[in-house]
């Protein structure tokens, strides 16, 4: 049984989580020796800057979607390629034979543009088997071994085609995956320094005390009470 694809915890993009956790580092550096008192040791600092560091250099889904998009095109090439090989073989048949008669359709394919992807593999395979086997009675038309071996190598680079595009799918899948858990992992430690920072300065400090907002887009003006 397949896991659940996790929930993304932080209530921003990554792009602005990673931000967030950018622009808090010179306020923990700033205050770490107040902090200490509070628990936010030299080690959860040095966590949060390597972690954010790590978090930058994941691969966004918008560079694994145009990696998948690549190799799709790819795939659609060679699964042209072969249509092209396959239709020239069996319209060499078409001279010889009806499409409606058994020796026609013994090749097992005639309208090779609409099958899946699946079915295009198959027919292909029957296809040359077919081919080598009755060459003889269709070299007058023009039939030859070489168009056969066209057509194979052509499946075979389908074939090839459909795994990379299956491998790139789950390549994004477990990245995307990846990246979502981790982000939950390094908006945790942001929100727990952030509520420490936030919690010494915000009755003597409202400057300060902004610098620890998680979002800072939805921060709200905090009013610093008089000593």
């Amino acid at each position: 049984m397949n896991a659940k694809n996790p929930v993304a915890e932080y209530p921003f993009t990554q792009a602005e989580l990673w931000q967030r956790c950018l622009d808090v580092q010179p306020s923990l550096d700033r205050d770490a020796a107040v902090l200490a008192g509070r628990g936010v040791t030299a080690a959860r600092i040095n966590k949060l800057k390597a972690d954010t560091a790590e978090f930058g250099e994941m691969e966004p889904d918008t560079v694994l979607v145009q990696e998948g998009a690549a190799v799709t095109e790819e795939k659609d090439e060679v699964a042209e390629a072969l249509q092209t090989s396959m239709q020239q073989v069996i319209s060499i048949i078409g001279l010889k034979d009806e499409p409606r008669t058994a020796r026609y359709k013994r090749f097992g394919v005639s309208d090779v543009m609409n099958l899946p992807e699946a079915k295009l593999h198959l027919a292909a395979t029957m296809l040359v088997k077919q081919g080598r086997k009755y060459l003889e009675e269709y070299q007058a038309e023009g039939l030859t071994a070489a168009m056969l071996d066209t057509v194979e190598k052509n499946n075979a680079a389908f074939v090839e085609g459909l795994t990379e595009r299956k491998e790139a799918e789950n390549t994004r899948s477990g990245a995307t995956r990846a990246r979502v858990l981790f982000g939950n992992g390094l908006y945790r430690q942001l929100v727990q320094l952030c509520a420490a920072g936030s919690s010494y300065w915000k009755l003597t400090d409202a400057t300060k005390a902004r610098e620890y907002v998680v979002d800072a887009s939805v921060a709200e003006p905090t009013e610093a009470r008089p000593n």
